[in-house]
């Protein structure tokens, strides 16, 4: 399964990932033409700061997905074949149920409907804006597997031999 990974240290607040969210999301997926039409849909990607740092909010995709459970109409899934966890605009009733139940409040309400990250159908288009790599589009295991043998090497160095 594929997540994105947000970085804080790289993140410089540009909102660059937002706006590349929020235009991905419109029926022309081209600025020029979603701000001619005023065509606008919410950004799935959040960017919170303070005067000491920054970080960004979009959905984990979790395993145990508590917005899942929380759904009283079954309108959000997991796609069998990405893991993504997905509303189904059309099954929403707006009760909030997956607002109050998302841990890290990456689900909003845009017109009365839930959204959050569907991360673009596998292209997610916050990562290829992001201009410091502060998002990344990785694979849980092979992150997770590249973090244990990092932590490894910092706590058993190669010893060479004199």
């Amino acid at each position: 399964m594929r997540i994105i990974l947000a970085r804080r240290e790289y993140c410089l607040t540009c909102h660059q990932c937002a706006l590349a969210c929020s235009v991905n999301h419109t029926s022309s997926k081209d600025i020029l033409e979603a701000l001619s039409s005023q065509e606008r849909a919410a950004a799935r990607i959040f960017i919170i700061s303070n005067e000491h740092q920054s970080g960004v909010v979009t959905c984990r995709h979790c395993l145990g997905a508590p917005c899942l459970k929380a759904c009283p109409t079954q309108a959000i899934e997991r796609d069998a074949f990405t893991g993504a966890v997905t509303i189904k605009e059309e099954l929403c009733i707006g009760c909030r149920d997956c607002l109050l139940a998302c841990p890290f409040g990456a689900i909003t309400l845009e017109k009365g409907k839930a959204v959050k990250c569907d991360l673009c159908q596998g292209h997610p288009a916050c990562v290829e804006a992001c201009p410091t790599g502060a998002l990344r589009f990785v694979d849980v295991e092979e992150e997770s597997q590249s973090r244990r043998q990092k932590a490894l090497t910092k706590l058993f160095p190669l010893r060479r031999k004199r």
